[in-house]
């Protein structure tokens, strides 16, 4: 063969990409090392993604026992070096006002939140301040902007992070018939019930058993639909009408519903309410009130 052809068809790797120089163990390392670390940023990237996205949806649709991730740095100005974090539970809502409760301990590094709850600090008896902070939907949406709430966490069957958020509770068993409470038991369950056409209607009938029948845990339920509109028209009356009776049987969260509602109507007094309880001789310890009661 003509030696030019030879020289044309010769294979040269030592000029091409398969350059044994290419291919020593240090340079495969970095390749592998340069290929992890393009893939932990993307995971983390997309992961962090995942979290605000999640984050804005449990803004907007709460439920209790969610937990906020604070930082407590943007709310106040009177902190330690060290204080910087810090844990927030949601324990009630009541139309658009959600109620929190802040944790006692402040943490230095946001993983400390974290492992607090991986290793059940959360049920701790003394844990959350007694205090309740009612924020409305669109304070927790402008502490959610300002990043003072960076991230929002929903339990599920009352775990996350591998602990439970609360104590288990355990069911008694119990033969003592106490009307309203089968109906009030069967309108939370239909309540939950999304597949069924007619759930709403359905959870409203079974409230509406359970507070004619004096059961304030139904009466609160009842209450509650009347605030959210739910199955009927919203009626912030209503509303107040079964908070009060809930109230009226020293119901906590009667009390403490009627009193964040009334505060949302013109017409509503929150010292004439809390004189007919007082009247009435329900034990209203629950909340610090800026009024005097009248002993007559």
């Amino acid at each position: 063969m003509d030696n030019t052809i030879k020289a044309t068809i010769k294979i040269r790797p030592e000029n091409g990409w398969f350059n044994r120089q290419y291919f020593t163990v240090a340079n495969v390392l970095k390749i592998i090392t340069f290929l992890i670390l393009c893939l932990f940023i993307y995971k983390k990237s997309t992961q962090s993604k995942q979290e605000n996205d999640d984050s804005l949806f449990y803004l907007a649709n709460p439920k209790v026992d969610d937990i906020y991730f604070l930082d407590f740095r943007i709310l106040s100005d009177n902190l330690r070096p060290n204080e910087k974090y810090r844990i927030a539970k949601v324990v009630d809502i009541t139309g658009d006002v959600v109620t929190l409760l802040y944790g006692n301990i402040f943490y230095l590094r946001q993983q400390a939140l974290k492992d607090s709850i991986r290793y059940g600090q959360l049920r701790y008896k003394d844990y959350f301040e007694s205090k309740r902070y009612d924020l409305t939907l669109t304070q927790l949406k402008t502490m959610h902007d300002t990043s003072a709430i960076y991230m929002i966490k929903r339990p599920d069957n009352n775990m996350l992070f591998g602990n439970y958020i609360n104590n288990p509770e355990t069911e008694l068993s119990t033969n003592l018939y106490i009307p309203g409470k089968r109906e009030n038991l069967a309108g939370l369950s239909l309540l939950k019930s999304d597949y069924l056409e007619n759930n709403l209607q359905q959870a409203f009938e079974r409230f509406s058993a359970s507070a004619q029948l004096g059961f304030a845990p139904g009466q609160v339920n009842l209450a509650q639909m009347y605030l959210n509109g739910e199955y009927i028209d919203k009626d912030l009356s209503q509303a107040l009408y079964w908070f009060n009776q809930a109230a009226l049987q020293s119901d906590k969260s009667g009390v403490l519903k009627y009193v964040i509602v009334c505060r949302q109507v013109e017409y509503c007094q929150e010292a004439d309410f809390f004189q007919a309880l007082f009247d009435a001789g329900v034990n209203i310890k629950v909340r610090e009130i800026d009024f005097t009661l009248s002993a007559n």
